[in-house]
């Protein structure tokens, strides 16, 4: 018999059978209700990094259901997720679990990396610390907070694309500086070199290198510049990252060389953006499923509606065709991940 914070007993149960039960009581009453603190504290010291393509899903989870429902679950679809999984809206438990329970069942297919809600002083602060603190206890928040330590920062797709929740860092000079890089377990080492950045950087259109990121205060932006720089080092085609509401859901940069998810459509109630998930298909050609947003009409103003109602689909910025609801979408081609441990680089 174990304890955690010496006051928390933990059952002994198959946690199989536990994160059957979670998953489905997620999906079919939206909450987890009905287990104990023992039960959960079960799943969050069950999950081993590293650990892993949406993006930011920020506790809608009526939505991210959604996604799942139209591009399948796993273990049938592979899943990866750029992080920011908590804060803003209201089911953050439910869609942290929901996710860590998927990948205790299947570990090979969900992978997800951390954003930078997934950071102590920013969940602290935008909704997860409150939520946890009404639904369950802080020391759970603080548990939580624990596991995103070690939820790595970006992943490869077969050394073609880089993906990571914010973007990418003048500092990264070759896959030794991603592959060598230390997780973050400290406020002072999430905002500092390679992890601030790829938590929190944004590109711009402007013709730059890098530079400070004055909307955020913090890291930096970076242009077409840097970004044909950084590819050409790497020797990769895309750099997929999230971090921004886009209103169309996704948005390619001029030369298709970045691409920028979102995944939580009408954010946090009133935004009116569409969402989307990017396919990756065994040839590496690109697809998307996209959301429109389900809207309250009564908290849009009504110039946004007029023009939400105009719309008959959502629009993309990517040559390539947009995936429809009830479009199967291809399988994604198998991830690798960059962590805290040196990986042998993969040969193309």
């Amino acid at each position: 018999m174990t304890t955690v914070d010496a006051k928390i007993t933990r059952p002994i149960e198959n946690v199989q059978t536990l994160v059957d039960r979670i998953i489905r009581r997620i999906k079919v009453h939206r909450t987890c209700e009905g287990f104990t603190d023992a039960q959960m504290y079960l799943v969050l010291d069950e999950i081993e990094p590293p650990v892993v393509i949406f993006g930011d899903t920020h506790g809608q989870l009526n939505d991210l259901l959604r996604f799942a429902d139209i591009v399948g679950e796993p273990p049938g679809t592979q899943w990866l997720l750029l992080g920011d999984y908590i804060d803003r809206c209201k089911k953050g438990l439910e869609v942290i679990m929901l996710l860590l329970c998927f990948k205790i069942k299947y570990p090979s297919r969900v992978n997800m990396l951390r954003g930078n809600h997934e950071c102590q002083k920013t969940n602290r602060i935008y909704g997860f610390y409150t939520e946890m603190k009404l639904k369950r206890t802080t020391a759970m928040w603080l548990r939580f907070n624990k596991l995103f330590n070690e939820l790595p920062l970006c992943a490869t797709v077969s050394r073609r694309q880089l993906c990571m929740h914010g973007g990418i860092s003048q500092h990264i000079k070759d896959w030794n500086s991603l592959t060598e890089l230390k997780k973050p377990h400290s406020i002072q080492e999430c905002d500092d070199g390679i992890a601030l950045d790829l938590l929190w950087a944004d590109p711009t259109n402007d013709a730059c290198e890098f530079r400070f990121n004055a909307n955020r205060c913090t890291s930096v932006i970076f242009g077409d510049t840097a970004i044909k720089d950084f590819c050409k080092r790497l020797g990769i085609s895309m750099i997929v990252r999230a971090h921004e509401a886009v209103q169309e859901g996704h948005q390619m940069m001029p030369g298709n060389r970045l691409c920028t998810l979102f995944s939580a459509p009408n954010y946090c109630g009133n935004d009116g953006n569409c969402a989307s998930v990017m396919h990756v298909s065994p040839t590496f050609k690109l697809g998307f499923t996209t959301l429109k947003p389900r809207i309250e009409t009564s908290t849009v103003p009504s110039e946004l509606l007029k023009k939400l109602r105009s719309e008959t689909e959502a629009k993309s910025p990517n040559p390539q065709p947009v995936r429809r609801l009830l479009e199967p979408p291809s399988s994604p081609k198998s991830a690798e991940f960059t962590n805290s441990n040196p990986v042998t680089p993969t040969k193309k």
